[in-house]
């Protein structure tokens, strides 16, 4: 059998996939080399990742021995770590597989000068690594400390070191950026679905090219992911976010004082229907959902997920709905068989259960707000750390002190942010204390609510057990 040549690439954020279109011209340019399509991998994903689907794909071929040569624009889109480089460089090697760059040529793996220039370019590419991470952070905490945004995103604008709704005229339209922003979080609400939103966008708004090379928040969202990235914005509801380099990094939010785009409760409807796109994924349709504890009630016992199941009518027609023990049910041996009885636990009382402890929770609230929460040990622990290390005043230990202020930076903002979503969660429990709250809810729109708020709902043979996240 011959031999495959691949092409490989990467870039780190959704942003350069979705914005930046720098993905697609990568894939151009190997697809021009002449590598066909179907062999060309690709990741949206960090140069240092080890979980990288597209790049652990290669490694895998060429280890079983069907690959030739791999091709790759230049050396920072294969990784941005020396360890992951010698890594893959001793497996190459081990499989006679070429590589090749596209900026730089060959690379030779086996001869002197080729280790010493692969080894040089791993060390590059992982000091750009840590000096555009160290910027970014810095960048965002001197905003942070500041309470200045950092960038505007589509629909606003910066004007003196502030955010404001872009009232200028949107490209081939009588409306401005901030009334197009809005007609766009409009067409989502009504079709409830990102690829018509986009559709119905392009039949009525210009829609920048791909090769836009402009500012990023005077294009509107092009893709599902960055349509559902930027309705994720905390600026469009009137707030600023910083830290947003991945799912590892706090993301901190505060108050501003810009005009929002959307309100609270139009951004409980998008998380429902951005739960709904997920849960359709899976063959199941929120608008036909009968158990608003799906996923938040679970067996005591086993720990798995407790279904619906239907006994009986009523004299109204209706169905009796109970829950029981999905393994048990099943028989997969997770769980006891005794478990796949209803023990007479109906969802109707297990809910009311549910919604007396979060409105018991709710009257108990005001004791809690004044409560002031103690600081985190970790955080003096790093604070006595650079004392000591700034007192021996060793310039060996300059990066290893930095490092570290970069960690306290990181649990600070993470304390605040925390502190943030416990101010959230207690207005959504105060909203509760109404009498009228549950009135006209779907069960959709309460399993919302219930996982908002409820850590988990155990049920043990028709005794429940309500365990709330505050």
């Amino acid at each position: 059998m011959d031999k495959l040549i691949l092409g490989y690439c990467r870039v780190s954020s959704k942003q350069q996939f979705t914005d930046g279109h720098a993905l697609e011209r990568y894939i151009d340019a190997l697809i021009k080399y002449g590598i066909p399509q179907n062999l060309v991998y690709f990741d949206v994903e960090s140069g240092v990742s080890d979980t990288r689907e597209g790049f652990n794909a290669v490694l895998d071929l060429v280890r079983a021995g069907q690959v030739f040569q791999v091709v790759i624009p230049n050396f920072d889109r294969l990784t941005r770590s020396p360890l992951q480089w010698e890594q893959s460089r001793e497996l190459f090697i081990k499989h006679n597989v070429q590589i090749k760059f596209l900026e730089d040529g060959d690379l030779d793996l086996t001869s002197p000068d080729g280790l010493f220039t692969g080894r040089i370019k791993a060390a590059l590419a992982a000091q750009v690594r840590d000096r555009l991470r160290s910027h970014s952070i810095s960048g965002h905490a001197k905003h942070r400390e500041r309470k200045e945004p950092y960038k505007p995103i589509f629909g606003y604008i910066k004007i003196d070191g502030a955010i404001a709704p872009n009232q200028s005229l949107y490209p081939e339209s009588k409306l401005t950026y901030f009334q197009v922003a809005r007609k766009l979080i409009d067409l989502f609400l009504e079709s409830k679905s990102y690829g018509k939103t986009l559709d119905d966008f392009r039949k009525n708004f210009y829609m920048h090219p791909p090769s836009y090379g402009g500012k990023i928040h005077l294009k509107a969202p092009s893709s599902s992911t960055g349509l559902k990235s930027w309705m994720s914005n905390a600026m469009l509801r009137g707030k600023l976010q910083y830290l947003s380099f991945g799912h590892k990094t706090p993301q901190v939010i505060i108050d501003s004082t810009h005009q929002p785009l959307i309100d609270e409760y139009e951004l409980l409807v998008i998380k429902s229907i951005f739960d709904d796109n997920r849960t359709r994924k899976k063959g199941i349709s929120s608008d036909q959902l009968v158990n608003p504890l799906s996923s938040v009630a679970r067996c005591k016992n086993c720990g798995g997920m407790m279904t619906q199941r239907l006994n009986y009518k009523n004299k109204a027609g209706d169905w009796g709905r109970f829950l029981a023990c999905r393994n048990a049910r099943s028989r997969n041996g997770k769980c006891d068989p005794i478990y796949a009885k209803t023990y007479n636990l109906s969802l109707e009382a297990a809910e009311r259960q549910v919604q007396s402890v979060l409105v018991a929770k709710a009257n108990e609230i005001s004791n809690l707000i004044p409560s002031l929460k103690p600081e985190n040990p970790k955080i003096q622990e790093i604070v006595d750390s650079i004392d000591k290390l700034s007192a021996l005043n060793d310039p060996d230990l300059h990066e290893i002190i930095e490092r570290k202020r970069t960690q306290l930076f990181l649990v600070q903002e993470s304390e605040k942010l925390e502190t943030i979503e416990s101010e959230e969660k207690i207005k959504l429990l105060q909203y509760m204390r109404h009498p009228d709250f549950w009135e006209g809810m779907t069960p959709h729109d309460r399993n919302l609510a219930y996982r908002e708020l409820i850590e988990v709902v155990w049920c043990n043979r028709g005794v429940v057990e309500v365990v709330p996240i505050i």
